[in-house]
């Protein structure tokens, strides 16, 4: 008679079927990652990292996992960012996911954001390391809300602009880069205007540079009441004095009473309303000239 294999003095291990213990090996996964990961402590290396790269202050109070039609995410809200390019600024909402790229292996992490706040939406893409940078797309951004410092010139612009940004960032809290931009709604506001100036369409270009001025390239206004292209340079700005500034415009005054009352105004037009002028000294006191 045949040796049975299983001896009175040894015990059957029992085993879990495959089909049961995978889901649930799944389960224990997903529970430890949203319950137990130390997601605080993560929130807090992140924000270290972004603070490095650019010299803002930016606190990440809450980061959580989270699925979205974009895909999985960490999702933060209430972040507050401090840089001298916008004050303060808080984030209703960030969202935030690793985008795969070989920059990883050169040292500079790639994310993939986007975000709400006061001052508009972001969705681009941040690049952390040496060359740190923000391509992509700033939309709705409320210019009224922005820290233009134009206080003592006098000047104020509303209305929303959208944005296609390539900006480098800097430990110093500079930047530098190039941003195109466009508007359907700009008026332009002036204690040397009679009244506000609206404007339909405008594009432009604008490049902070290494020096730390800015260029404007093809900026063109286009209204009812007056139309303008403008290029040229504004000089760094200080806090404790108005920046330099050479730029020339060509103008139109497409309104009979402006035309009217641009001789007092020491603009000399021509019999279509145009002039080409040249504006220098400073933002809040600029010099009027025709140009040479």
């Amino acid at each position: 008679m045949p040796e049975s294999n299983d001896s009175p003095g040894r015990v059957r291990q029992a085993s879990l079927p495959t089909a049961v213990a995978v889901p649930l090996a799944a389960i224990l996964i997903l529970v430890f990652i949203l319950l137990l990961f130390p997601w605080d402590a993560l929130g807090r290396r992140v924000a270290w990292e972004i603070s490095r790269v650019s010299g803002a202050g930016v606190e990440v109070p809450e980061l959580a996992p989270a699925l979205t039609p974009r895909g999985p995410v960490l999702r933060a809200r209430g972040v507050t960012i401090e840089h001298p390019a916008v004050d303060v600024v808080r984030l209703f909402e960030l969202e935030i996911a690793p985008r795969f790229s070989t920059s990883w292996f050169r040292g500079e992490p790639t994310l993939r954001v986007w975000a709400q706040s006061g001052l508009g939406h972001v969705d681009g893409v941040l690049r952390l390391g040496d060359s740190s940078a923000y391509i992509g797309q700033v939309s709705e951004v409320e210019l009224e809300r922005l820290p233009l410092r134009l206080e003592a010139t006098g000047v104020r612009f509303r209305g929303k602009i959208h944005a296609q940004a390539d900006v480098g960032l800097d430990p110093a809290g500079t930047l530098q880069g190039r941003v195109d931009f466009e508007s359907a709604s700009l008026e332009i506001e002036s204690t040397r205007l009679p009244i506000p100036i609206p404007f339909e369409q405008s594009t432009g270009t604008i490049e902070i540079l290494e020096s730390g001025d800015t260029r404007v390239t093809n900026v063109v206004l286009e209204g009812q009441v007056v139309n303008a292209r403008i290029d040229g340079e504004i000089g760094l700005v200080h806090r404790s004095q108005s920046p330099p500034i050479d730029l020339n415009v060509q103008l139109e005054i497409v309104d009979p009473t402006l035309r009217q009352l641009a001789p007092s105004a020491g603009l000399v037009l021509s019999s279509q309303g145009k002039a080409q002028i040249q504006v220098g000294g400073t933002l809040d006191l600029p010099v009027v000239q025709p140009a040479v």
